[in-house]
C-alpha cells in the first residue's frame, strides 16, 4: 500500500515540476522573434484579385464570386452566371524552398502517371505543366512555396495567374 501512496507522489511531484517549467518558460520577458522575411506571411490567393478574376473570366468585376476557399490556401473565383466558369488554384507555403521542391517533385511525380510532364522556363524558380486534357494542371514553385492551378486548363491563362501570384510570393 505504501508503495503505491510513493508512486503517486513521485508522479505528483514529477507534473508539479514540469507545471513549475512550463509556467517559468511562459513568463519570459524577451518578445517571440520576429518571422524572418522567408516566413512572411503568404495570401490564401497569392495576391490575386477578383479584378484579376473577372478579367481572366472575360465578365464584369460584379459578376465573380469570391474569393471562396475550401482549405486554407486554397482559392476559387467563380462567375455568379457560370459555376463551371472558374479560376482555381492552390497555394502552398512550405517551412524551406528545399521543403517546397520536394513536395512540388511529388506531385509532378502525381502529375506523370497521367499526362506527360513538360518544363516551363520563365515562371518561378521552376514550372511544370501537365497537359493531358483530364489533368491541365501548372504547378510552380518559387522560394519556399508553390502554386497548382487547376482552373482554367488552358496554358496561357494558366500563366497568366502564375504571374500575377508571382508578383506577391515572399
Amino acid at each position: 500500500m505504501s508503495s503505491a501512496i510513493a508512486r503517486r507522489t513521485e508522479r505528483l511531484i514529477g507534473l508539479s515540476s514540469f507545471a513549475l517549467v512550463l509556467l517559468a518558460g511562459g513568463c519570459s520577458k524577451s518578445a517571440p522573434p520576429a518571422p524572418a522575411a522567408s516566413q512572411a506571411k503568404v495570401d490564401p490567393c497569392g495576391g490575386l484579385s477578383a479584378a484579376d478574376a473577372a478579367s481572366i473570366l472575360g465578365v464584369a468585376a460584379s459578376g465573380v464570386k469570391g474569393p471562396q476557399h475550401f482549405k486554407e490556401f486554397s482559392c476559387v473565383y467563380r462567375a455568379k452566371d457560370d459555376f463551371y466558369k472558374s479560376v482555381s488554384f492552390n497555394v502552398y507555403p512550405e517551412a524551406s524552398a528545399a521543403e517546397a521542391a520536394r513536395k512540388l517533385a511529388a506531385e509532378k511525380e502525381g502529375l506523370a502517371v497521367l499526362s506527360p510532364v513538360k518544363s516551363l522556363d520563365k515562371l518561378g524558380d521552376e514550372a511544370y505543366r501537365a497537359p493531358d486534357p483530364r489533368v491541365k494542371r501548372l504547378l510552380m514553385r518559387k522560394g519556399r512555396v508553390w502554386v497548382d492551378v487547376t482552373t482554367p486548363g488552358d496554358e496561357a491563362t494558366q500563366r497568366r495567374i502564375m504571374q500575377i501570384v508571382l508578383k506577391h510570393l515572399p
